[in-house]
């Protein structure tokens, strides 16, 4: 695998992904949420009602700061290895993910599925007012979860399984719990597929020169 071809990978991602969040957006994403919000309210309210503790950035932060502090600590044992790189990867890509987050946040100023359920007539994009209320474009949870998770994907794969499982409970849990539409979490997803591609072909690459 050379850069170019990451490079088309990307390329290729990005455009699948456009589509995806297209069709949800104008097919999938008000019947979903709708559907939700009456079943669950009428058999399971406090469905509806349970709130995901937003710990995403104290969590980027100590990840982060544990990611490049381990490897300095191996780079000052002259340690090169893929525990190394793994620690490299991570400590770029998680605060990467997090500020591609608050910037699209902000620029797409989507409304939350919660904000939208009180007040149906304000469903869309307001550019450029990614606001409280209007911060649902892309699910930054899903965003930044993803790029970690592919990183551990890549490296240690023998729990590949259990990355599995965290990652579809997160996206169920996030749409269930209508904190975010299906359009949300797919580009969430993506975008943080995408981060985690970048990052690990440019490292890959300068360590080959």
């Amino acid at each position: 695998m050379n850069f170019k071809e990451d490079i088309n990978k990307i390329v290729i991602g990005t455009l699948t992904v456009l589509i995806l969040v297209l069709i949800s957006i104008f097919f999938l994403d008000i019947p979903l949420a709708d559907w939700l919000d009456k079943n669950l309210n009428a058999n399971a309210p406090f469905v509806n009602n349970s709130n995901i503790p937003d710990l995403l950035d104290v969590t980027v932060v100590i990840l982060t700061s544990l990611s490049w502090g381990v490897y300095f600590y191996l780079v000052s044992r002259k340690i090169q290895n893929q525990n190394t790189l793994f620690c490299q990867i991570t400590g770029t890509v998680l605060p990467l993910s997090m500020g591609i987050k608050i910037a699209l946040k902000w620029f797409f100023g989507r409304i939350e599925t919660r904000t939208w359920l009180s007040n149906p007539g304000s469903y869309g994009f307001h550019w450029f007012n990614g606001m409280e209320g209007f911060e649902g474009f892309p699910s930054g949870h899903m965003l930044v979860l993803t790029s970690l998770l592919l990183t551990l994907w890549h490296f240690y794969p023998r729990y590949r399984l259990y990355y599995g499982i965290v990652w579809l409970c997160l996206g169920t849990a996030l749409i269930v719990t209508e904190y975010h539409f299906l359009s949300d979490v797919i580009a969430g997803a993506c975008i943080g597929g995408g981060s985690y591609l970048t990052v690990s072909s440019l490292l890959k690459v300068s360590k080959l020169r």
